[in-house]
């Protein structure tokens, strides 16, 4: 049995421990107020943008763009940008979307090439002997859409090779599938989505082609509902020019979803730790009590004993 001293001090730890989980608590309540605000605020546009890109794919004149029609290969490459955290302290939330990840591979047969936005991620990957195709950055706690847009220049020139990503990023020239393309030929994106602070979700979702996102949700038909937009000079054209900004549209949402994500689940976290350390100090303090108890017992008999043995 421990003693006195011993509990003592490992009260003292607890406590201390306990400090810093209800002070990393409070910062992450207050992130997760702002991210929500931030999330919110830009859900519209994000909304908006998707909805414009997906009905400019359902046009049969966009069939043969490099950003909508699926790749003809019997392997295909398939990348998965995976967003993770910098820092720990938030419970499952990095472990429960590369596993996500690995089993979205697995059950598809899938040629996967990693591609972590977020050190904890980057770490996973590595230690579990993944193909690392690059690590793409630090995952912000309030992303903006310049991290995004570099982040995507990047993925971009995997999809459709370093000279078309160059070219569809400078608006000179939309790519056909006729021309050279990268080494990515399909592209997920893996991120937590955001329900409730107690109801994290990890996703993972297809970016790129257009075609393979139009084919695995069900409620987008590629034949059916014709854009009813007009488009100059083409809606082909205006596709082409607009992929880039529809990829790092992506990516931006899905990071500041995932940014949200981190905070709740760190709120949690930091919340059950403070919960467990005040179970823990009543359980020390009791221990610590009976035995200074035991003691403080023991020496009144001994001091009895010695003077019953003097009379």
């Amino acid at each position: 049995m421990p003693s006195v001293n011993a509990i003592k001090q490992r009260r003292g730890v607890v406590m201390n421990m306990k400090q810093a989980m209800k002070a990393m608590n409070l910062v992450a309540t207050a992130k997760l107020r702002k991210s929500r605000e931030r999330w919110g605020n830009t859900l519209p546009f994000l909304e908006g943008t998707d909805n414009i890109m997906l009905d400019a794919a359902k046009s049969p004149l966009t069939a043969s763009n490099i950003y909508v029609q699926e790749r003809n290969k019997p392997h295909k490459n398939t990348g998965y940008i995976v967003l993770t955290s910098d820092r720990g302290k938030c419970g499952s939330y990095n472990i429960n979307i590369c596993k996500a990840v690995l089993a979205h591979a697995n059950a598809h047969g899938k040629s996967a090439l990693i591609l972590p936005v977020g050190a904890r991620g980057m770490d996973f990957f590595v230690s579990q002997s993944q193909n690392v195709h690059r690590f793409l950055g630090s995952m912000s706690e309030a992303p903006s859409y310049e991290e995004a847009e570099a982040i995507g220049a990047q993925v971009l020139e995997d999809f459709c090779g370093e000279s078309r990503a160059a070219d569809a990023v400078n608006k000179t020239r939309a790519p056909k599938t006729t021309e050279i393309v990268g080494e990515i030929d399909e592209l997920y994106i893996a991120y937590t989505r955001y329900h409730t602070v107690l109801n994290l979700e990890p996703i993972v979702r297809p970016v790129l082609p257009i075609g393979l996102r139009l084919s695995e949700e069900p409620d987008m038909d590629f034949e059916t509902d014709p854009p009813e937009m007009e488009y100059d000079p083409d809606v082909d054209s205006f596709l082409g020019y607009m992929a880039p900004m529809y990829l790092n549209v992506q990516i931006y949402g899905a990071m500041l979803e995932a940014a949200l994500c981190e905070q709740a689940a760190r709120m949690v976290a930091t919340d059950t730790a403070v919960n467990n350390a005040e179970e823990l100090i009543e359980n020390l303090t009791l221990q610590f009590n009976r035995q200074r108890q035991g003691i403080i017992t023991q020496e009144i008999t001994e001091i009895v004993s010695g003077a019953s043995a003097l009379t």
